[in-house]
């Protein structure tokens, strides 16, 4: 379940993306249009802001339901009704996120009534036992005054009563905060059982008989649902907003970073006919380096990570909803599925950049200001010819490159006005009207057999696209074979071949990696072109199918739903949106497995006998007691004593009513973070944020002088301003929303004592302070309570968010290890055609799809989270040497690439599959080829083995084994020319095959590097 303010985002994100992925896919062509007109201060400011129609709706719905609880107040019998406690109404209505997509605010909602029901039956329970305590101890108590609700005095107090009432709030606010650190889904319910808990227990002790009690958990159960009510009918009238328009949204976004990072690429590739390659990143500043295209695909293909990572996480809310749409859950799985395949070799293409790079440093270029001038000058020379020879290579690429990509954008373009994720225009540029010299108008279409995206034809037009690029890099490869005294005709330069210790080996060495580079690029653009095809004929499918010409009711399988509820409890992957720190800082919640999970037991063999199983069970308790959720539980339960004490001593009680310290304790529940970086950064944002809300609640209340109609105009206008940081900067929703509760609470509870009048706002026992005194005592009780939970972070030891970085990076290192393993068997299988019919669910290739996918994005989430955890360790003071965030980033860095590179191997094999439709060319040659890759073993799983010990040494802290190597490349080439000379003659280059071989063994040869640089 993802937590509420990962979804406040979600309409405007889908937006915001595709409009910036649209500006970076027409960065390149703005630069040939006419200079527009400077525009206006309003307009700069609007675009500056990031602001849409998406996001002011947003903003409009989110300030709705607080305004009507504080305005619904205003009616007598609902002021009646609630009494004192009014205010809660309003305040649930804030929590409960009204402007969450309709799945998770469901699932959020039910998990929020399943709580706070829980919550009124424990609240019951302790009242029970504090009745009966008071009656053993005192048993002619009578109640002295009016009480906190109607029906509800209280009476003198009773230490024992106290002291039951003490014992059930520690055992309730553990319970619940070890339930939050242990389901992160239950991140935001607890939180509300958490100030029903809160509430209840400092009101219980003064209850004389259970009827009194059971009056005020009923007005606090019906205030707490009312205001979830208010949220529910906001939620669904006004303003619907769907997971399946989130995700649909997401999918627009992520084409369109797709056409941007299509756009980047061309622009690189085109930079390289000139440019030097091989410059190292520190001058990629300069102005002729070229180094800015490189940089920005890197950046476009951050941009679609983050797009696939978000849209993945949307996913499963989409498929559990009822709604009348088009495409259903299994349609929305294979259009995430086929752009996901457009994304891999997309991704590879942005590698290109590093290969140049390593190239560079395994040459020694980049240290040739260290070489003497004899030596210095035979490297410039070499590099110059190098460099020489590059540009006349990509020169040669440029035009196929250039009309392939058009193509492809074309295609996405098509993709997006066929499955509707964007309005289609009403004319396409090709079917503009134009008017002759003699005036009269003429079709432009009529001039040619012009087939724009969005037409019925279009699968076609891109067939033919991709199938001339093919033949075209046939000629290519045939013209840089003749420039280098090479034949295509088979078999021609066998009696040439070189082998290793030849006096020409280097040589040959260097132009086969040179022609393996020129393979990798034209296989992943011509995948590239593949993978987009495959989504336009998805498209076109639907279309014929009928499936986009009417909308239709789309229920939710009981597959599914039986799915969503036996895991609805149980331990799931999250990123920011669920764990404790998330407020403040970017915690994952990946699970990786039962394998990594649960260590070994040295000292315990598996129980043979009941008894032995009945002791394991002890030993359970034990094991969740010492568990650090239940660590966390603990700081948590301590904290709020730490505040709730004064509650419960019969010197400190009254004021502690009087003053409304009930708030430090609900704070000390909001605020607790398991990390000391989250503790610092959120002690300081959230007195920020009440201090910016008393300020607030001064405009609003004396503006208008108090005056009702004005005050709930004026606090729905700062609310709906607040909402924007909400949106814009959702690592601060945490401190936002606590500025809008402390402002409604103060506004709202003046407001509350217009209406009910002074004598009976004071009947609870709490003064009524004007708000100029009011505001001022919030923010004391709210820093208060902040302060407490900074100290109980820190004590009795801290948990350092650099400790939970080194342990989510070791977890990120296993799940590489688990992934190669997948993609390992996959290569295995492909090469034994034994992965069966690609349909059938229980396949075994089918299945390992699932799991490579599934693995794949959780370590895409894992690593995104841990690029911003690093960036959150600076909040943390150091004591003693400073903190290796340079070297954590690195090998952050390096998994990335690392994950990359496997991606592209599982990718390239792909075309090794028996009957696959690209190899009906030459299928004889991929037979052989197939059956000499399965004979020499491509892969191991040495690689996987050396990943596990990177996670454990990591995630443990001990050292790597002496001697530990990374494992060597494939080494394929000379592995298969020492069985057949002639399998990788250059007559076959143009075969997909052989290129996706040249893939493998760049990848291979990457992933070797980069092992390297994580174990040094």
């Amino acid at each position: 379940m993802a937590g509420p303010h990962s979804s406040v985002e979600q309409l405007p994100t889908g937006q915001s993306a595709s409009k910036s992925a649209g500006n970076t896919s027409d960065e390149q062509s703005s630069q040939d249009e006419k200079p527009k007109k400077k525009e206006s201060l309003l307009t700069r400011i609007w675009i500056k802001s990031g602001l849409n129609i998406g996001m002011l709706i947003t903003m409009f719905k989110g300030a709705l339901p607080p305004t009507i609880a504080i305005a619904l107040f205003q009616n007598t019998g609902f002021a009646n009704t609630y009494s004192t406690l009014g205010y809660l109404v309003a305040i649930m209505s804030i929590l409960s996120f009204a402007i969450m997509p309709r799945a998770k605010f469901v699932q959020t909602m039910f998990f929020n009534i399943i709580g706070i029901c829980i919550g009124s039956c424990i609240a019951l329970l302790s009242i029970y036992c504090s009745v009966q305590a008071r009656a053993h101890t005192a048993p002619h108590t009578e109640s002295t005054s009016a009480g906190p609700s109607p029906g509800a005095s209280v009476a003198p107090y009773n230490s024992s009563a106290s002291a039951v009432c003490a014992i059930w709030l520690f055992f309730n606010i553990y319970i619940s905060n070890t339930l939050r650190a242990s389901r992160p889904q239950l991140q935001f319910p607890v939180i509300m059982y958490s100030i029903f808990a809160n509430v209840a227990s400092t009101y219980a002790p003064q209850f004389a008989t259970m009827a009194q009690g059971i009056s005020f958990a009923k007005r606090l159960l019906e205030a707490f649902l009312t205001g979830f009510g208010i949220a529910i009918a906001v939620s669904f009238l006004v303003f619907p907003l769907t997971s399946r328009t989130v995700v649909f949204k997401t999918a627009a976004g992520y084409i369109g970073a797709l056409r941007g990072a299509l756009k980047a690429q061309c622009a690189y590739l085109e930079s390289l006919e000139s440019k030097d390659a091989y410059r190292r990143r520190a001058k990629e500043e300069t102005e002729d380096s070229g180094g800015h295209q490189a940089t920005g695909l890197k950046s476009a293909v951050a941009v679609l990570a983050e797009l696939d990572g978000k849209i993945n996480g949307d996913v499963p809310f989409a498929k559990r909803e009822l709604a009348y749409g088009k495409l259903n859950a299994s349609e929305m799985s294979e259009l995430i599925k086929l752009m996901r395949l457009v994304m891999l070799p997309v991704m590879g293409m942005s590698s290109v950049a590093d290969i140049f790079d390593r190239v560079a440093e395994r040459r020694g270029w980049k240290k040739a200001s260290d070489l003497d001038s004899d030596e210095h000058q035979r490297t410039d020379e070499a590099k110059e010819a190098e460099i020489g020879q590059w540009n006349e290579i990509m020169r040669t690429l440029h035009e196929p490159f250039k009309v392939l990509t058009e193509a492809m954008d074309q295609g996405l373009e098509h993709a997006l006005y066929t499955l509707e994720l964007v309005d289609r225009p009403k004319t396409s540029p090709s079917r503009k009207v134009d008017k002759g010299k003699d005036g009269t108008a003429t079709d432009t279409e009529a001039k040619g057999d012009i087939v724009d995206p969005g037409d019925q034809k279009f699968a076609a037009y891109i067939s033919a696209k991709v199938d001339r690029f093919y033949e075209q890099r046939k000629l290519t490869l045939n013209t840089w074979c003749h420039q280098h005294g090479l034949d295509l005709k088979e078999n021609q330069a066998s009696h040439d071949r070189k082998l290793p210790g030849d006096p020409g080996w280097a040589e040959h060495e260097r132009q086969q990696r040179r022609l393996y580079l020129i393979l990798y690029m034209e296989f992943l653009l011509w995948s590239t072109g593949r993978a987009i095809l495959n989504l336009v004929k998805f498209a076109d499918e639907k279309v014929e199918s009928g499936v986009m010409k009417k909308n239709r009711v789309i229920a939710p399988g009981m597959k599914r739903l039986k799915k969503w509820l036996t895991n609805a409890l149980s331990h799931e992957d999250s990123s920011v949106d669920h764990t404790p720190d998330s407020t403040e800082t970017p915690g994952i919640n990946i699970q990786v497995g039962d394998a990594y999970q649960r260590s070994k037991d040295p000292e315990h063999l598996p129980p043979t006998n009941a008894w032995q199983r009945f002791g394991n069970g002890i030993r359970l308790v034990s094991g969740f007691l010492g568990s650090q959720p239940s660590a966390f539980g603990f700081r948590v339960a301590c904290a709020t004593l730490s505040v709730g004490i004064v509650a419960f001593l019969k010197d400190t009680q009254a004021f502690f009513i009087q003053q409304r310290l009930v708030w430090a304790m609900i704070m000390v529940a909001i605020g607790m973070t398991v990390t000391a970086g989250a503790g610092i950064f959120g002690f300081i944002g959230r007195v920020t944020g009440t201090t910016i809300a008393m300020c607030t609640s001064y405009l609003i209340w004396y503006i208008v002088d108090g005056k009702t109609p004005g005050v709930i105009v004026l606090m729905f206008l700062f609310t709906f301003c607040e909402f924007y940081f909400i949106l814009r900067y959702p690592r601060f929703v945490v401190i936002a929303i606590l500025a809008i509760v402390t402002q409604v609470l103060v506004v709202g509870y003046e407001l509350q004592v217009q209406k009910v009048g002074l004598k009976i706002a004071e009947s609870n026992g709490q003064p009524a302070y004007p708000l100029y005194e009011l505001a001022p005592y919030r923010l004391a009780c709210v820093a208060g309570g902040m302060f407490v939970a900074f100290i109980w972070t820190f004590f009795p030891y801290p948990l350092t968010a650099r400790s939970q970085l080194r342990k989510d990076l070791g977890a990120s290192l296993y799940l590489l290890a688990n992934y190669y393993s997948c993609v390992h068997t996959t290569v295995r299988t492909r090469l034994h055609g034994t992965e069966g019919d690609p349909d059938d669910k229980h396949s075994l290739g089918r299945r390992l799809d699932k799991a490579r996918e599934k693995v794949f994005t959780k370590e895409m989430a894992l690593l995104a989270g841990l690029r911003e955890h690093s960036n959150f360790t600076k909040w943390e003071p150091t004591f003693g040497g400073k903190f290796p965030r340079q070297q954590y980033d690195t090998i952050i860095d390096e998994a990335q690439n690392v994950l990359r590179y496997m991606g592209l191997i599982s990718y390239a094999s792909n075309i090794l599959r028996k009957n696959n439709e690209s190899d009906s060319v030459n299928a004889s040659w991929l037979e052989d080829f197939s059956r000499l890759m399965h004979s020499i073993n491509v892969t191991s799983h040495e690689l996987t083995s050396t990943l596990s010990l990177l996670s454990a040494s990591v995630t443990n802290g001990n050292a790597l084994p002496p001697y530990l190597e990374a494992p060597k490349p494939y080494g394929l080439s000379v592995k298969l020319e020492a069985i057949d000379a002639d399998i990788l003659d250059v007559s076959h280059i143009t075969e997909p095959g052989y290129a996706a071989f040249a893939v493998m063994q760049i990848a291979s040869s990457l992933i070797s590097d980069d092992m390297n640089k994580l174990i040094s």
